[in-house]
């Protein structure tokens, strides 16, 4: 019988089992890869371009051509493809991102069979019709007008211009206007050239046996991609950072304040990345984080603030933000710039200490709970070209950090000048 007044027993995290997938190389040059799994009776495919912002050369193509592939290809209108993915109980989406462009596919296993083709289709048949084009701007272009009048949007979309630069392809958002000058032509010609070339990788996940494995295999070979090109393979984007360390943008009436506060970090694959991922983690990661506790508990400037390190396949950008009343903004960044301070001048108790790598340790557990989840990180490692010991390096560094390496890595990277 369970004994209630005994607390259940702990156990030290030593290392993480995180599925590899088993990896084809199809004929057209395309990859799969396979991760399976039978708990549940369901299916994962993820198209994965490199089709994101990085490889525009104007301004809102990549978000458009993503989008416009699900306004109907040369066999089946927008309709008859939501209708037929709602029919099976499916779900299928598009991803724009600044690296790459992602379709998902979620269904039953028993379902694949119906899917696939209609997917495939989508992918290599659109037919980018004219009028659901400028239904698409228009409606993508009204969205970005009610985004731009908050606070939030622009202050990211301004923090990244003053670390990255207005047209580098890493700043948040965009300016008025930039959809509307967007032609049908050129999402038609991004298309040609990003999205159906040899870089595509296909990560299939879930109960996939072997006969369901191998019909996959000889479907997605029937596409036909092309070897991507050598101006495309060698896309450089300069960094131009503000001069200025500080932007304010007025807007009229608002009675609160965005705030993002940030720097550059090091890439993914740099030794001190992870542990400037624990040093983030007190700093501002979490519920119980000093910035929370300070700006939100004590001082109750905010409802919540939070700070992030957000990875991309060139760069890493750290940054602080919340949302505060206008009348207290310059206290609140006063108080961010603190706690900076404080870790570089007091190394962190143990205690607390402590507490951050129990939480960061069984957040991450729990994120690995589906066979989903532990398709995203490997997926993660294959598209950022990480090591296969990514994650258990990680999980090592979060239990071995010290309190003076934390205290130098925040004189070292978070340099309040």
């Amino acid at each position: 019988m369970l004994d209630r007044t005994k607390a259940p027993e702990t156990y030290e995290i030593d290392a993480v089992n995180i599925q590899i997938a088993e990896v084809t190389s199809l004929s057209n040059g395309a990859r799969m890869h396979v991760i399976k799994s039978e708990t549940q009776p369901v299916v994962r495919l993820d198209f994965v371009f490199k089709a994101g912002k990085w490889y525009e050369d104007k301004k809102g193509v990549s978000d458009l051509a993503a989008k416009m592939l699900l306004e109907g290809s040369l066999n089946h209108t927008a309709k008859q493809i939501a209708d037929k993915v709602a029919f099976y109980g499916a779900s299928f989406e598009s991803s724009n991102g600044y690296d790459r462009t992602e379709y998902t596919l979620y269904c039953l296993a028993k379902y694949t069979t119906e899917l696939l083709p209609l997917v495939l289709d989508i992918l290599q048949n659109p037919a980018f019709p004219e009028e659901e084009f400028n239904h698409l701007k228009q409606r993508t272009s009204q969205s970005l007008k009610v985004q731009r009048q908050k606070n939030n949007y622009l202050s990211t979309h301004s923090f990244t211009q003053q670390v990255y630069g207005s047209q580098h392809p890493y700043t948040f958002g965009f300016d008025d206007g930039v959809l509307e000058a967007v032609t049908k032509e050129e999402v038609e010609a991004f298309y040609r050239n990003r999205f159906i070339s040899q870089e595509l990788e296909v990560f299939a996940c879930g109960a996939i046996d072997d006969v369901l494995q191998r019909y996959l295999q000889l479907e997605i070979e029937k596409l036909r991609i092309q070897p991507a090109t050598g101006s495309a393979l060698s896309i450089e984007h300069k960094i131009k950072s503000a001069t200025e360390k500080t932007k304010l943008v007025s807007i009229e009436d608002s009675l609160q304040s965005s705030i993002r506060v940030g720097a550059r970090m090091p890439h993914i694959s740099h030794p001190d990345y992870q542990p400037l991922l624990v040093l983030n983690e007190i700093l501002g990661g979490y519920f119980g984080s000093r910035l929370m506790r300070n700006i939100r508990e004590d001082k109750g400037y905010t409802y919540g603030i939070y700070s992030v390190i957000s990875s991309k396949e060139e760069d890493s950008l750290f940054y602080v933000g919340t949302d505060v009343n206008y009348a207290v903004t310059d206290n609140t960044i006063d108080e961010i710039l603190k706690e900076i301070k404080l870790l570089q001048e007091e190394e962190i108790p143990e205690e607390e200490l402590q507490t951050v790598k129990n939480y960061m340790l069984g957040k991450f557990l729990n994120d690995l709970n589906t066979i989903f989840d532990q398709c995203d990180r490997y997926k993660r490692i294959v598209l950022f070209n990480l090591e296969q010991e990514h994650y258990n390096n990680y999980v090592t560094t979060i239990r071995t950090i010290t309190a003076p390496r934390l205290k130098q890595l925040a004189k070292d990277y978070l340099n309040t000048e």
